[in-house]
């Protein structure tokens, strides 16, 4: 078939990255992929792994040893990368290798879930041999391995395929939007420009910790951002991409009113930065697959309309022993935008029972449902559109002299917010330089704003 890649093992501390066994296991615990590489490991490696994360009610641990033997473990979409062995390995430098393991099996199979594993097991395999020999970690760049993995991914369905199809033949007609679906897809394995259409998609996104008081007044305010890049593009294309022209860099000791600020960033090592201080303008060639291009932070609110969303609660004494929460949700945010997956979550006193939750008159598209053993109230609303506000109410019986305030756990709230970001950072061109005219691909932007942690204390 072809000639083995030479081992290129680390010359000083060759124990220092020895790994012994490597599983990929399914989320029922069923193993997908097993590759043992030195037989010094116990066979059920995998069902010790398993029996440990039951016995552990705190929680899972990513790193912890078993008569002598270290699990190093990242879960990514439901799935188990296991690394085993029995040397003093740094557990960042297994972490990190695992990580990547996920990227290039999500970059050459398309979507990351158990069907496509299984449906790919060959292609998982061979990738899994170019990545580790005897324990030994190789490469795990997307792009190195193209030249060395030849099995093609067979293809996994998706719900909507068949009426996607359907109705793109019926349009007959160049989309102007991509779904999200579309980098679900895996990268060419070959630089053939006829076989595969040239596309990169990159997305903008926005990651908000936010901690309110009882008055709906900012107490705490963080974004965490990046901007993700996809390149399906045939070759190594040289990549001209803008942000904004007032974009300020508070960390460098730039910034001012009205400007995009920023209070930190790193970039990809493919960047190149010499039109960024001057035109804002990042310069690369893109490795094939995913990748983070870029992230930033922002670490204090600038302005109001950073707060996409404001909660409001207020707790009354309906009578000596029934209190009533009543909470009102606003969104801030232009009209035109809409928040999608809103969920509102938050618990009653231990003590209190007859939890009963009335929604607004008239709501579309909400429910809520109630948790006695978590004491947990979830409320639900599907589509929260810009500038409205929306409310709940729920009532609850509480023994005499309590005090349900301090009783009653904080608010939180989980959404998404697309093609809308709170930081302002927006991509204002994408150009594709190459000397063939012919040479068109597709770009698609997007951006998304999402709550890593948006939290109301009452």
């Amino acid at each position: 078939r072809r000639a083995a890649r030479p081992a290129v093992r680390p010359r000083s501390s060759v124990a220092a990255a020895m790994i012994s066994q490597l599983f990929i296991l399914a989320p029922n615990g069923h193993t997908i992929v097993n590759k043992d590489y030195r037989g010094d490991v116990p066979k059920d490696s995998a069902e010790i792994f398993l029996r440990k994360l039951v016995e552990k009610s705190g929680g899972e641990a990513p790193i912890f040893n078993v008569d002598g033997v270290n699990y190093m473990c990242v879960r990514k979409s439901g799935l188990f990368f296991l690394a085993t062995t029995l040397h003093n390995v740094p557990p960042a430098y297994v972490i990190e290798l695992l990580t990547q393991l996920t990227k290039v099996c999500k970059d050459y199979i398309g979507v990351l879930n158990e069907e496509s594993l299984r449906k790919n097991f060959t292609l998982i395999y061979e990738l899994v041999d170019e990545i580790m020999d005897f324990g030994y970690p190789q490469s795990a760049s997307t792009a190195e391995l193209q030249a060395f993995v030849f099995n093609e991914p067979a293809p996994v369905s998706t719900p909507g395929t068949t009426t996607s199809r359907i109705l793109s033949n019926a349009l007959k007609s160049a989309p102007k939007t991509m779904s999200s679906k579309a980098v679900q897809k895996p990268i060419a394995l070959r630089d053939d420009r006829r076989s595969e259409k040239n596309e990169i998609f990159v997305d903008v996104i926005d990651r908000i910790s936010a901690t309110f008081n009882a008055m709906g007044q900012v107490r705490t305010f963080s974004i965490d951002g990046s901007i993700q890049m996809k390149s399906y593009l045939s070759g190594s294309p040289e990549l001209h991409l803008a942000l904004n022209d007032d974009l300020a860099i508070a960390s460098a000791g730039k910034g001012g009113y009205g400007m995009v600020e920023l209070d930190n960033v790193n970039f990809h090592e493919c960047v190149q930065l010499d039109k960024f201080d001057s035109e804002r303008m990042l310069v690369l060639e893109p490795p094939h697959g995913e990748f983070v291009l870029m992230n930033f932070h922002i670490g204090s609110l600038r302005s109001d309309t950073q707060i996409p969303f404001r909660i409001t609660p207020i707790m009354t004494a309906v009578t000596e022993y029934k209190q009533e929460l009543r909470l009102q949700v606003d969104a801030t945010f232009p009209e035109k935008y809409h928040g999608a997956n809103v969920k509102v979550h938050f618990t009653v006193p231990k003590s209190s029972t007859g939890a009963s939750v009335e929604l607004e008159p008239g709501a579309k598209g909400q429910s809520s449902s109630y948790d006695d053993s978590t004491k947990q109230i979830t409320w639900t609303i599907r589509k929260f559109m810009g500038t409205t506000s929306h409310t709940v109410s729920c009532k609850f019986v509480v023994g005499a002299g309590s005090n349900p305030r301090k009783e009653m756990g904080p608010i939180s709230m989980n959404f998404e917010i697309p093609m809308y970001n709170v930081s302002r950072l927006q991509v204002q061109h994408l150009k594709i330089v190459e000397r063939n005219k012919s040479y068109n691909p597709h770009r698609w932007v997007r951006c998304l704003t999402h709550a890593d942690s948006y939290v109301c204390r009452i």
